[in-house]
């Protein structure tokens, strides 16, 4: 294994961010390649330094009454010419507040405290009247460091650095884009117009003005010139990071790739391994509190896990004996399991890390030892009473398979009645739907699918796919109209397409011109393989030092200035304290008298 004093500047940097920003991440539910289009590569956000050099004096109550402070009041910003104003730290103060709360409200339907306990934030409270601590890292990535000097921070606080950091954002990235000649198109201004339009409408819908309305639901300050704004420069801004990170991604060379992947093969490899875990039972009356009594069940208990986890060894000689014991063990806990070995025990193209954080490092180490052979079986101590029994189905290697493509199709979808007239799709007691669909369906609609290939194959051209896309395909794209084309680019292994149209069109070994019908549940797609992306191994290590070149140099330097900003300062709290009495009298309206903390 590679020594950390030889480990490149990207990983470093990973190691470091993983450290000081604990993230948490959640999966995209199986969307349909109907109507959803592949989602890109996440882009770095950029953002600068604020400074606050502003001196605030006593303001008139008829000022206060206009949100003629809001409107006027600026902080300059370090590096930007434009400053910005009390109303914007507002409006970003109160989306970042409307987004944790709805996300925690959501987590409640599945149990009381699950909003608190899922994301770390009491959603029935004003931001002002809850403490932010270390243990709350892990939801929103904003390390304590990051709000400054302040000794014993509030959710305001972590809201304020995410308002200032997206703002400056905006601001940074518009003024930049503008440096380099670009410009919204005509199509982004009338998406903007349209967003507009929307919200006027709702208006209207309330008796109100726009601006009114805005006011109302948004807060101090903010006004339809505000957000429209807000939105170009926003807009802008996405432009410039866009380009920056496609210049980036130019500038890095197959040979910085092949460097940095051999100086640091281990961060970039990927093994195929058997796992079976055998836990310490610490029993129910366990007790944390230190002693004799305590350390000899701690030891007793690790002894037997260890012991069970070498009977479990003796028996699993090879893989297929692997799988039986694992079998056997899953019943002699309950008989009636239903759980699958084969499935639970295999893990695939897994990195160093993710076996760390998976499993621990102890097992990392092992399996990515230069000592391995293939077949090879251990029990490892993973540490805090668990041991693993690892089986090496394969050792760590380049992983080649193909990381994104480009491909079409023709969806023939599967018809709202079987060949016998009942019904493709039924709902259950429950009411959740329950596909029934005959053999002698799927067979008519394959044929279908046959024939319309059967008239591609006679003219074997992408021009003859595409206009059979506009004869046959029932694909829609994200606006519900005709996918003309069956298009879908940048399709990777991230769960955002159903499984077996992913799977074909990223596995090994595909040619431009491929064809073939696959069954998904939505009916069968007549693919065609347009072209390949990078592979796996190739685009992780591009990845990696194209984060760690945007990292140590624009976003350091703006991240820098973010730190610098005084969260706290005199006229950031006088502002956001009118806000949080905005957000209490919200929270009051949804969720009764008893909340929100704050006195009316």
């Amino acid at each position: 294994m590679e020594n950390n004093n030889n480990k490149s500047q990207a990983e470093l940097y990973r190691e470091e961010r993983k450290e000081r920003l604990a993230k948490a991440a959640a999966k995209n539910a199986k969307k349909s390649p109907m109507s959803v289009k592949a989602q890109k590569t996440v882009k770095k956000v950029i953002s600068i330094v604020l400074a606050v050099v502003i001196a605030f004096g006593a303001v008139a109550g008829v000022l206060n009454f206009f949100d003629i402070p809001q409107k006027t009041v600026k902080v300059s910003i370090d590096g930007v010419k434009e400053k910005i104003s009390l109303a914007e730290i507002n409006y970003f103060y109160f989306q970042t507040w409307m987004q944790s709360f709805n996300t925690a409200a959501q987590y409640e339907q599945y149990g009381e405290g699950m909003g608190l306990s899922m994301t770390g934030f009491d959603y029935t409270k004003a931001p002002d009247q809850q403490e932010y601590t270390e243990d709350q890292v892990q939801f929103t990535g904003v390390a304590m460091e990051d709000l400054g000097d302040i000794k014993e921070p509030t959710w305001q606080d972590v809201f304020t650095y995410s308002a200032v950091y997206q703002l400056v954002n905006a601001k940074y990235g518009a003024e930049k884009a503008r440096e380099a000649g670009l410009k919204l198109t005509e199509a982004e201004e009338k998406e903007i117009d349209s967003q507009f339009e929307e919200m006027r409408k709702t208006a209207k819908e309330n008796d109100y003005s726009l601006n009114r309305w805005l006011r109302l639901q948004l807060g101090y300050g903010v006004t339809e010139k505000l957000i429209r704004n807000i939105t170009e420069e926003m807009y802008l801004a996405q432009k410039y990071y866009d380009k920056v990170t496609e210049d980036t991604t130019n500038a890095v060379t197959a040979d910085k790739i092949n460097e940095e992947y051999k100086a640091n093969k281990d961060d970039y490899d990927v093994v195929d391994l058997r796992i079976y875990a055998f836990a310490a039972d610490l029993g129910s009356n366990h007790t944390h509190e230190e002693g004799e009594d305590h350390e000899k069940e701690h030891a007793e208990a690790e002894a037997k896990a260890k012991k069970n986890a070498e009977a479990f060894l003796e028996k699993a000689t090879d893989e297929e004996k692997f799988i039986a014991a694992a079998k056997s063990d899953i019943l002699s806990k309950d008989n009636k399991s239903t759980k699958d070995p084969d499935v639970s025990t295999l893990v695939e193209n897994t990195k160093y890390a993710t076996l760390t954080s998976s499993y621990s490092e102890a097992v990392a180490k092992w399996v990515y030892d230069d000592a391995r052979k293939a077949g090879e079986i251990a029990v490892v101590d993973g540490e805090n009473g668990t041991f693993y029994v690892v089986m090496m189905k394969t050792l760590p290697h380049k992983d080649t398979s193909i990381y994104s493509s480009d491909v079409r199709h023709i969806l023939i979808k599967f018809p709202d009645k079987n060949t016998d007239g009942t019904a493709t799709s039924t709902k259950d007691e429950d009411g959740n739907s329950v596909t029934n669909i005959t053999e002698a369906t799927k067979k008519a609609t394959k044929e279908k699918a046959q024939a319309v290939l059967d008239e591609y194959l006679k003219n074997p051209t992408e021009d003859n796919f595409i206009e059979l896309t506009k004869k046959h395909s029932e694909d829609v794209d994200s606006s519900g109209n005709p996918n003309y084309g069956g298009l879908y680019e940048g399709v990777m292994n991230d769960g955002t397409y159903v499984k077996p149209f992913t799977n074909w069109s990223i596995a090994e070994g595909r040619k431009a011109g491929d064809t073939e019908i696959i069954e998904s549940d939505f009916g069968y797609h007549i693919m065609y393989f347009v072209k390949a992306g990078n592979l796996s191994w190739y685009q992780a290590v591009q990845t990696a030092l194209v984060g760690a070149e945007i990292e140590e140099g624009i976003a350091k330097e703006i991240e820098d200035c973010v730190h610098s900003v005084k969260l706290d300062s005199f006229t950031i709290n006088w502002t956001l304290k009118r806000e949080n009495k905005h957000i209490s009298t919200i929270i009051v309206n949804n969720l009764g008298t008893s909340h929100a903390g704050h006195n009316h």
